[in-house]
């Protein structure tokens, strides 16, 4: 439970000024009490002198009331059903890298490539209402799609369309991939800007310094995710059919590829951003509602209980006012 208007909560502080008034009341009517004879007398005629007990009633009464009164105003909520991402408010930019190294199957039966496109997938559902394009690449970059917040067309191109060499030059050129996700923000907009890097690694960051300068500048976001192992890993071949041909070899050997995490780092250190490590697959699931990427967005259905506290604090006045005409 939080409170919605929690500066209301400041007249809490007022209370022991209350007791402190109550008591000196108390103490007032009892000084007078004591001018027309003994209070225990008094108290055994018919008349309406007030009884000690009725007092400490009547007090207790009106101090429950003040708080639930304050209470009320401060608004309490009570959040109910998952957070979801404020439409409207964000642009968001994938770039994945589809290299032959993507193809490396790090996660059981899964490639790099597999994994990224089941994060890419899963965030689509967490991003709609806002606007979301994608960057593929490999030796050069290609824009796959523009911002759109037609998602479902989005989510039929990374199952359908994003694939290892889906582009046509071979190697890792993540300065032209970054480069490119950079260009595709309209500076303009005002939305929150968020780019998402899935990729082994590749160029070293040396080339990068201006593009993340140019990021950090419009504000953008970067997460990098960093897909793979740290050791070696083969990267198998399969026919149309789905069916293994072969490991990846040159000159007879095969070839080896591993995660290049130092460089991946230094990406995401070089926009001010964020780097997670993808080793188990389900590290990624809360990192949209991380304060540092875009948390502040998100926001939960709640559930507002002022009005128990207005109804109790209303009783307590209303039992105070019978308490006392008894």
């Amino acid at each position: 439970m939080h409170f919605a208007q929690p500066m209301a909560l400041w007249w809490l502080l007022l209370l022991p000024g209350v007791v402190l008034l109550l008591y000196y009341g108390s103490r007032c009517r009892t000084a007078f009490l004591r001018n027309f004879g003994d209070r225990h007398l008094l108290w055994q005629t018919p008349s309406r002198f007030p009884r000690l007990p009725r007092e400490g009633v009547t007090a207790l009464l009106l101090l429950f009331a003040f708080t639930c009164t304050v209470l009320a105003l401060s608004d309490p909520r009570y959040p109910i059903g998952p957070s979801h991402l404020r439409a409207g408010t964000l642009d968001v930019v994938m770039v994945m890298d589809v290299s032959k190294s993507m193809a490396a199957e790090d996660y059981g039966s899964n490639s790099r490539l597999d994994q990224a496109r089941q994060m890419a997938r899963y965030m689509l559902t967490r991003l709609r209402g806002n606007r979301v394009g994608l960057v593929t690449y490999a030796g050069i970059s290609f824009r796959q799609a523009d911002l759109t917040d037609d998602l479902d067309a989005l989510d039929f191109i990374l199952e359908h369309w994003v694939s290892i060499d889906s582009v046509s030059v071979g190697g890792s050129n993540l300065s032209a991939a970054l480069e490119t996700g950079v260009a595709m923000f309209e500076t303009d907009a005002e939305r929150e800007k968020l780019l998402l890097l899935f990729s082994d690694g590749g160029s070293g960051p040396e080339t990068l310094s201006d593009t993340l300068a140019e990021a950090s500048q419009h504000d953008i976001r970067v997460v990098v995710f960093g897909l793979g192992n740290t050791q070696p890993s083969r990267i198998p071949r399969y026919d149309k059919r789905k069916q293994f041909v072969s490991y990846l070899k040159a000159d007879g050997k095969v070839l080896t590829t591993r995660l290049h995490e130092d460089v991946l780092q230094r990406v995401a250190e070089g926009a001010n951003g964020t780097y997670l490590r993808i080793q188990h697959g389900q590290e990624w699931r809360g990192i949209l509602s991380r304060p540092k990427v875009i948390g502040a967005l998100f926001e939960q259905e709640e559930r507002k209980l002022f009005q128990p506290f207005l109804l109790a604090g209303l009783l307590a006045f209303a039992a105070q006012t019978l308490v006392i005409r008894l």
